[in-house]
Formats: C-alpha cells, sequence, structure tokens
C-alpha cells in the first residue's frame, strides 16, 4: 500500500514556495514484512510557480500507480484464490441469472482440485496475475489437452473477476495478455464416431451386457454414457421396455440424482427390435442396475472402457473413441431420417432451438414417439443371441 501527500516540501525544509529552488514529492510507501511504512521524498524540479509542481507531482505518482486504488486492494487484501474460487462455485448455482447445472459445477470443482489448487491455492487473490497464470498454464500443458488448458485458464480468470466491491466493481481488474500467458492453440478437435457398417461389427465382437449398453448407446435417444450406466429396472424403464425414462446419472462410482442439463430430464423411446433386446437382457430381474458388476454395484465407465470396447476397436482397427462414438452415431442417423427436429433434441436430452419448441409437449406424445422410434430405426444389425447375463445371480458383499 502507498498513501502520497501534497508536493510541499520544497527547498530541503521550507514551506514557503521558492521558485528557484528544486520541488520534492514527498509519500509513505510500506515495506513487505515490516510493521509501518517507510517515508520516500522523490526530486521533480524546479517550478515557478506551486501548481506547476503540484500537477507534476500527481503526474508522477497516477504514473507508478502510488495512490491506485487496485494497488491498495491487492496489497490490503487477505483472501486467498481458494477462498474466492469455493464463493465462486457456490455463486454459480444460486445466481438468479443463468445458474448453472450441479453437473458443470462438478467439473469446475475436479478442475480446481485436481489442477489449479495445489499452485494457486494458497496464494492472496491480488497475486494471481499474467505471470502466474502463464506458469500454470506452462504446468498443464504438459499434460492436458489444449482445450482443457483453454478452459481451465478460463476458471482462473472468471475466479479473479468474481471479486467485486459493493458497487459491482471488480477489486482486481485484470488485462489479460494471452500472447504472454501463451496457452496452446486448439486444433480441429478429434470427435470419433463410427457407422453403420461400424456399429454391427462392434456389436457382434462384444458380448453381454457390453453389446446390450451399446446397442442402446447407438439405437436410441442418444444416450449418454452415464445415464445409461445410472439405469435402475423398477425406476427407470417401461413395463413393456420401450421407454427409459432418464432421472440421473452414474459417474466415478456414484449415482447422480441430477443431469448435464436441465433438458436431459426426459423420455427416450426404443423401436421394437431393440425393446425385444432389452426385455431379453432385464428377464425376470424386478431391481437393480441395469448394468452392473458381479456384486450388483455400478458399472464403471472406465473399466468398461478398458474391459471392452477400446479391445473391441483395436481389434477392428476402427477410429479409436469413447461412448461418444456411439452418440454421435445416433444423433448422425436422427438427422439422416429426417427425425423433427424437436423430437431430436427432446431425445437428446439437447436445450429447445427455438422458441416454438417450448409449447410441443413431447412428453405427453408416447405414441407419436413411439412411431419416429420405429420408423427412424436402428441403422445397424442386431446380434441373435446376447446370452443370459441379465438373468445372472448376483453374488452378495461379504461383509
Amino acid at each position: 500500500m502507498t498513501a502520497a501527500s501534497t508536493p510541499s516540501f520544497v527547498g530541503g525544509i521550507s514551506e514557503e514556495w521558492l521558485p528557484d529552488e528544486p520541488a520534492y514529492v514527498r509519500y509513505w510507501k510500506d515495506v513487505p514484512g515490516q510493521l509501518g511504512a517507510k517515508r520516500e521524498v522523490v526530486p521533480l524540479g524546479v517550478f515557478r510557480k506551486r501548481a506547476h509542481a503540484q500537477r507534476k507531482a500527481r503526474e508522477w505518482l497516477d504514473q507508478r500507480g502510488v495512490n491506485s486504488t487496485q494497488r491498495f486492494n491487492e496489497a490490503t487484501s487477505t483472501t486467498t484464490f481458494k477462498q474466492q474460487g469455493e464463493w465462486w462455485l457456490v455463486s454459480l448455482a444460486q445466481r438468479k441469472r443463468n445458474p448453472l447445472e450441479q453437473t458443470t459445477i462438478d467439473n469446475r470443482q475436479y478442475a480446481l482440485d485436481k489442477w489449479i489448487y495445489p499452485f494457486l491455492g494458497e496464494r492472496h487473490l491480488g497475486e494471481v496475475n499474467n505471470r502466474a497464470l502463464k506458469e500454470l498454464v506452462e504446468r498443464m500443458a504438459e499434460t492436458l489437452s489444449a482445450s482443457s488448458v483453454r478452459d481451465y485458464a478460463n476458471i482462473v480468470k472468471a475466479i479473479v473477476a468474481s471479486a467485486i466491491d459493493e458497487n459491482g466493481e471488480q477489486l482486481f481488474p485484470r488485462t489479460w495478455n494471452e500472447e504472454f500467458i501463451d496457452a496452446p492453440l486448439i486444433a480441429e478437435q478429434n470427435q470419433p464416431s463410427t457407422t453403420s457398417e461400424g456399429m454391427t461389427q462392434i456389436l457382434e465382437k462384444a458380448t453381454g451386457q457390453y453389446l446390450v449398453l451399446y446397442a442402446l448407446l447407438a439405437g436410441c435417444g442418444p444416450l449418454r454414457a452415464g445415464e445409461a450406466l445410472g439405469l435402475e429396472i423398477d425406476k427407470h424403464i417401461s413395463p413393456d421396455c420401450q421407454t427409459l425414462y432418464i432421472r440421473q446419472k452414474a459417474k466415478r462410482g456414484l449415482i447422480q440424482p441430477y443431469l448435464k442439463t436441465k433438458a436431459g430430464e426426459r423420455e427416450v423411446d426404443l423401436g421394437s427390435a431393440l425393446a425385444s433386446m432389452l426385455r431379453n437382457f432385464v428377464g425376470n430381474r424386478k431391481d437393480g442396475f441395469l448394468f452392473h458388476t458381479s456384486t450388483g454395484a455400478q458399472l464403471l465407465q472406465t473399466n468398461t472402457l478398458r474391459i471392452s470396447l477400446h479391445p473391441i476397436l483395436e481389434q477392428l482397427e476402427h477410429v479409436k473413441g469413447g461412448f461418444n462414438i456411439f452418440r454421435r452415431y445416433r444423433i448422425t442417423h436422427l438427422q439422416k431420417k429426417d427425425c423433427p427436429v424437436a423430437l431430436r433434441h427432446f431425445w437428446s436430452g439437447h436445450a429447445s432451438a427455438h422458441v416454438s419448441e417450448r409449447y410441443t409437449k413431447l412428453r405427453d406424445e408416447r405414441e407419436y414417439r413411439l412411431e419416429w422410434a420405429e420408423r427412424v430405426g436402428l441403422g445397424f444389425e442386431l446380434p441373435p443371441s446376447i446370452g443370459q447375463l441379465g438373468q445372472l445371480r448376483i453374488v452378495p458383499k461379504v461383509a
């Protein structure tokens, strides 16, 4: 913190204006790590009038930010970056204007805990500037993709900007220098997908519940993987197995009773062939997860990729990808079959693209939806048999 006095220190000690003597500006400057402040005296030159010297003193002080409100805030603030970050996360859900869904907040919490807090968390908020962000970006770029580096850097900027005064003005305004920060540029993003032939080949190689999972992801909805793995037989499947009620998702071993967006809570309909496969898979089970481990626990996405999908793609010399290859395939298939836009958005869990879609109540038009599910079909061939995994006995956990 620095504070300046009126430039009246003239000719060594005199308060009388002496036009032939040098004028000085006098101010107090805090010294880091010490109590109190140190007096600074700076020569300005010779001025015929006091007013001229005062104007020069003000210019000198302004150029160096001696009386800057921003410098005062940065020097006196004791708020750490992590403290401001936690407040910011809470505000994202509570704000009236465009509150974020819990899934998005969870993703930002993960980025903060994993990458940002270990590097910036204990620094005072006023210390988070271009230099600090550049150092963080350099560290993240060693491991993360360019898009992740960009997204996480934007989180840092948002947290610094979220510190405001009672008038809504930023306490720590920043002019972020992208050239100096030097975050990696995002090249054309790789978005692997598959084709009708590719889907048929994947299902020929898949077995048991993995076969059913991939068929559902590519043959209805489209579903997200977490939504499919969160399905419970007694809660989310209609008696005729032609409609799935998407109300929750599975992620990292936990069931999250919310979805990526508000539009994600929806009903997804199956054509007759896929519904028949699902009925056969469910068998005589009455409850529990549709897809599960041998103990009845949630099936993890990472394990499924490692054990089943990635080895299949490698064997087929198929472009490597995650579960999104099925979602992209299904969206493309619906477009090719001229499925109504409003219905595509409804099944996909996307927000309405046009205000008129808000007045289209597809949730109440199941017969219409089932008709279109049959009309668009799958676009790929289902294997004749899926085995009997759906009827296997679940081994109870040993306490």
